[in-house]
């Protein structure tokens, strides 16, 4: 859509209509085989400060709309992303744009509702697809303190999940030290477990989690093998792998674990709590012989 076209919808009587403008910004849009990001943001520019003026069914429009558009703007497939699940169901069944860091958000702050219709996605995650049957099985929460404590953890949620698209280039460098091989790029690292954790072949991810954490099968067993995923986000957090990433690992390694809503937000405390410097001197002692994963480190001798 040329700068032109954004003009004209912009100009004139078209200004005090709301919807005509929206629709027709949106529509204009739909129709470009391959916008540009100039393009993508004046979309965004044109219709967030319009979006509070819409009507329900406007919305749903551009969700539908919207839904088969590779590249749509951000900020408009947040907004439209979040409304409920009887607006957004188009984006959320079928939009390329959202991706599994997006998913795994969307449920943490909508639960059951975005989740029976994300789980109506084609292709949809393995570990994802069991957070939505879980979350899609839960009963109806009881309006009482529950529900208003609910929303407290959700609103932390939501607060925490707003970090995960800096997280993957957090500003924590592992610090390399000894003979041991460094390790490799977070990015790198979460693609390679990543792949090991969804190919179905057992014994994958073990052998993933040795090469690249520098650790022996043993150990590695020692981590997916632990009752909880305590050993496993020590890892995670040693590789500086982000809380979004760490989360869908660890879903996939132990789905039991996160039936509730409220078990994503206390693994996103959990995960954050946990500092770099640590995880990497754990690490660091399993890597030595020091320790094992399950073990607590032993304390190093004090000379007399």
């Amino acid at each position: 859509m040329s700068s032109a076209v954004f003009r004209q919808l912009a100009s004139g009587g078209e200004a005090q209509r709301p919807e005509r403008l929206f629709r027709a910004a949106v529509s204009a849009f739909a129709s470009l085989t391959r916008p540009t990001r100039r393009e993508v943001a004046q979309l965004d520019d044109l219709a967030l400060p319009l979006y509070s003026l819409i009507s329900t069914e406007t919305r749903r429009y551009a969700a539908a709309v919207l839904s088969e558009c590779q590249n749509p703007p951000r900020g408009l497939l947040k907004k439209l992303a979040d409304e409920p699940a009887e607006i957004s169901a188009p984006l959320l069944m079928r939009s390329p744009a959202l991706s599994d860091v997006d998913l795994i958000g969307l449920l943490a702050r909508h639960g059951r509702a975005h989740a029976r219709v994300i789980g109506r996605r084609v292709g949809l995650n393995p570990a994802i697809a069991a957070l939505t049957r879980a979350l899609s099985a839960q009963e109806a929460e009881p309006c009482s303190d529950t529900q208003t404590s609910g929303s407290a953890v959700e609103a932390e949620v939501r607060h925490r999940l707003r970090l995960i698209m800096r997280a993957a280039n957090s500003q924590h460098a592992p610090a390399q030290q000894d003979s041991h091989p460094p390790l490799p790029a977070a990015n790198e690292a979460a693609r390679t477990l990543r792949a090991a954790a969804f190919s179905g072949e057992q014994g994958a991810l073990e052998t993933a989690l040795s090469t690249v954490l520098g650790i022996s099968n043993n150990a590695a067993r020692e981590i997916t093998g632990f009752p909880t995923y305590g050993e496993l986000i020590v890892a995670l957090k040693a590789l500086d792998i982000g809380e979004a990433e760490a989360f869908l690992l660890s879903a996939a390694v132990f789905p039991g674990l996160f039936t509730q809503r409220s078990a994503i937000s206390f693994f996103l405390e959990r995960y954050n709590a946990l500092s770099p410097v640590v995880a990497r001197q754990r690490l660091s002692d399993w890597r030595s012989g020091l320790s094992c994963p399950g073990q607590t480190p032993q304390p190093a001798a004090i000379s007399k």
